[in-house]
């Protein structure tokens, strides 16, 4: 998938969090660009990444070390990144941001053809039977989706109240 579903994706995430959690506007404002952020950095193994990009170096460096879609898209990456979270005593609402960011990229991604070494170090891909080719226009529908659903979930009392209106 291409980054711009990738933080599609997060922005529902961090919608849907902060939905969940009733967060003041400060709070909201950080929990979906955590969860952006973090639906972007298993990318770090990618050097052209938006992510990678930025930090050239260290996806240089990762690259190296692992490969692309091995260790950042793994479960022994997010495991890590939970328990160092979970460790600095990260609150529940940004702890599970970043989580469910990091899942989001990684379940995306296996619904691509390569799909991912969810099990790193076990050499195996895992993909969905059903793949979609990344940059094509099922990818462009889901990033379209993905954003319709995050901005539905910030202004739906707005849009229930136009609605009931309506009717």
């Amino acid at each position: 998938m291409t980054g711009k579903t990738h933080a599609s994706c997060g922005l529902l995430v961090g919608a849907l969090t902060t939905e969940y959690y009733h967060t003041d506007l400060f709070t909201s404002i950080t929990i979906i660009t955590l969860a952006i952020i973090s639906s972007l950095l298993p990318d770090i193994c990618h050097t052209q990444s938006k992510i990678g990009r930025r930090f050239k170096l260290l996806s240089l460096i990762i690259r190296l070390m692992f490969g692309h879609r091995t260790f950042t898209h793994s479960i022994l990456f997010i495991s890590i990144i939970t328990g160092i979270l979970y460790f600095i005593q990260t609150p529940s609402h940004y702890l599970i941001a970043i989580v469910c960011g990091l899942c989001s990229h990684v379940i995306l991604d296996m619904l691509t053809p390569r799909g991912v070494k969810l099990f790193y170090p076990v050499p195996i891909s895992v993909k969905f039977p059903i793949v979609f080719k990344t940059g094509g226009m099922i990818d462009l529908s889901l990033a379209s989706a993905l954003s319709i659903g995050a901005f539905y979930l910030f202004f739906k009392s707005f849009v229930d109240d136009l609605i009931m209106k309506l009717l």
